[in-house]
């Protein structure tokens, strides 16, 4: 354990260890993107882009310079996966619900633009829903570049490379990186025993231990940890929450001397929400063996209920649901949180 405080690191001896360390973000070694883009991987970085995004429409106000105040209102994300479209849906309408307190700043001004380095977004759900949500986002103003990657950043500026093209710059402030992650660092001081795969995920068998490491167990992100076809398991809450039951089952069972139970689970359905009252939605219906289709303010509302079912605890419940009531009559809180 490391010290905290500058106090002395110490050993601790363990019967049983998980390593649940999760990700981080990838930069791919790139240090100048990784010291100019924000990360998207907590609620501590939403309420630093909030905050930023606040500021660069407080100094955009009062920028007479048409070219920089376009600049401070240009917000790049690189990515457009599930993170990344979900971020460019928000920001946009976070964004554009500003203008009216804002009245130096033309709606031409602002420009969220999704950096996606495949033919399409999304590339989780089904084509159709893929291109209902591409189209979308476009009539509601979110600008995309696909075929696209971004090679560099620097203060003020996004350089991109197109398909088949030479560099391109893009003038922004701002840039949020949702474009890869990686198991966390720590795994990096693991003994070479504990087999890893090439993306540096620690491997387990399908009971979720490290084989050939007694009391040794990965779940989450930084394990290797397959679904019920066989397929690496995506980062996502439905399927950590799963892997901890099968866990802490397993743990039990062996300090028990209990049979152990493989992880065996399949998704029950994708949800993603692409901006005002609208969401993509797939879901899998077991009884029939089929996947239902939905879009729009219909899958919106499936997705704010279901997410809302799975807050831990009737407080919870309460306070969520009245502040989506008080959405519906005012407008949104624009105010700087503390970091």
């Amino acid at each position: 354990l490391a010290g905290e405080d500058d106090t002395a690191a110490r050993d601790l001896p363990f019967d049983h260890l998980v390593l649940s360390l999760g990700a981080v973000s990838n930069y791919f070694g790139n240090k100048n993107i990784e010291r100019s883009a924000f990360d998207f991987k907590s609620l501590g970085d939403a309420i630093k882009i909030r905050n930023h995004v606040i500021k660069m429409f407080e100094r955009a106000e009062s920028e007479p310079d048409p070219a920089r105040r376009k600049q401070l209102l240009t917000f790049v994300i690189a990515g457009a996966g599930f993170s990344g479209a979900e971020l460019a849906g928000g920001l946009n309408d976070f964004s554009r619900g500003m203008l009216a307190d804002y009245p130096n700043i033309q709606p031409d001004d602002v420009a969220v633009i999704a950096i996606s380095p495949s033919d399409r977004i999304l590339p989780e759900l089904s084509d159709e829903l893929a291109r209902y949500a591409l189209a979308r986002m476009r009539a509601r103003g979110v600008q995309f570049q696909l075929n696209t990657r971004v090679a560099d950043a620097g203060p003020g500026t996004v350089v991109v490379t197109p398909a088949k093209m030479a560099n391109t710059t893009i003038a922004a402030n701002t840039m949020v990186w949702t474009a890869g992650t990686r198991p966390s660092p720590v795994l990096d001081t693991l003994p070479g025993t504990i087999e890893r795969n090439k993306r540096g995920s620690v491997i387990v068998n399908p009971q979720l231990a490290v084989p050939n490491q007694p009391g040794l167990w990965a779940v989450g992100d930084c394990a290797a940890v397959t679904d019920a076809n066989g397929q690496p398991c995506p980062p996502t809450a439905q399927f950590a929450l799963r892997e901890g039951y099968t866990l802490a089952h397993n743990i039990h069972a062996s300090v028990h001397g209990k049979a152990l139970k493989p992880f065996h689970f399949q998704a029950l359905g994708i949800l993603a929400v692409i901006g005002h009252h609208a969401a993509c939605a797939e879901l899998r219906v077991p009884l029939i063996n089929k996947t239902l289709r939905f879009s729009g303010l219909l899958a919106w509302l499936m997705w704010r209920g279901i997410y809302w079912t799975k807050l831990p605890g009737i407080e919870r419940k309460v306070r969520v649901l009245s502040d989506w009531l008080i959405e519906l009559f005012f407008p949104r809180d624009i105010v700087q949180t503390i970091d």
